[in-house]
């Protein structure tokens, strides 16, 4: 029997893992382990760990797993280790590729909406200004939220993870580095600003997308619907509604007013699914039916 093991079982990110690998259906055996428990062989082993933890345990464990998935952000930007979205890369996996890295839940929501237009328009530039809901920030973020007095309660902050000496978020960066990695376009530019949300659950972009072509609004459309897991709507579509969801939502797409070669839109997900999760699931889907 196939083996799957989740590292990391009693965070959120454990949890919810859980719940979308019972979603796959071929067959294969879930292992369960905290942090600090040894770690028997698997097949595929999901590092449902922070930064520190995955840095420890993805050397310490590649010898007795085939292929280790890593949800954290560790590992995304090292040479060599693919950074992964199911419906857009995976071509960069390989039966000997020991190390899968899946990246940003911002990141993902911003490369959803790139990839079905690539093939017909060359992007220069890409800008967003993300609204984060909480549940982002993990349990311990949650918390603090409904806690009386909270920042978060009524508000925006335009702070998400630490403030590097360049004055830009490590949560910032991420959008540049990791957008130019998965769409295999190291010369696009990516303006990001980030900012956490008093909404409890779905990421959301406001994003401003240039190309060298001018775009044609109704092809735009088409591409984004016949895209596996996306979806555009003419009507107005809210993080509200999309929670609990699987499908990228995009809506309110217009070219701007004076330049036809830039359009602008907007972008929502479920964070905790296509964010993080259920990209992990698409994975380890994709492993278990081409190289397990």
């Amino acid at each position: 029997m196939k083996t799957v093991g989740i590292i990391g079982i009693n965070g959120m990110v454990g949890q919810n893992m859980l719940a979308e690998l019972k979603k796959i259906q071929t067959p294969f055996e879930i292992k369960t382990f905290g942090r600090n428990d040894e770690i028997t062989p698997l097949d595929i082993a999901v590092l449902c760990t922070d930064n520190p933890v995955s840095r420890q345990l993805a050397p310490q464990i590649k010898d007795r797993v085939k292929f280790t998935v890593d949800m954290s952000s560790e590992f995304r930007m090292t040479e060599g280790v693919p950074l992964v979205i199911p419906e857009i890369n995976p071509h960069v996996i390989a039966k000997d590729t020991p190390l899968i890295a899946s990246p940003n839940c911002t990141t993902t929501g911003l490369v959803m909406s790139l990839a079905p237009l690539k093939p017909f328009y060359h992007f220069t530039e890409a800008f967003f200004c993300s609204y984060q809901a909480i549940s982002g920030g993990g349990k311990k973020l949650l918390d603090d939220f409904h806690t009386p007095g909270s920042l978060y309660e009524k508000n925006c902050v335009p702070l998400i993870g630490s403030i590097l000496d360049n004055g830009h978020t490590s949560e910032e960066l991420k959008g540049l580095y990791e957008t130019r990695k998965i769409m295999e376009l190291p010369d696009i530019k990516v303006y990001c600003h980030t900012v956490r949300v008093g909404v409890e659950n779905s990421h959301s972009l406001g994003v401003t997308l240039k190309a060298k072509e001018e775009f044609d609004l109704e092809q735009v459309k088409k591409l984004w619907r016949s895209f596996p897991n996306l979806t555009y709507s003419d009507s107005v579509v809210t993080p509200k509604e999309v929670s609990g969801k699987e499908t990228t939502f995009i809506c309110r797409l217009r070219k701007d007013v004076e330049d036809p070669k830039i359009i602008h839109y907007f972008v929502t997900f479920d964070n905790l699914l296509k964010g993080a999760a259920m990209n992990g699931r698409q994975i380890v889907e994709l492993l278990l039916e081409k190289y397990v």
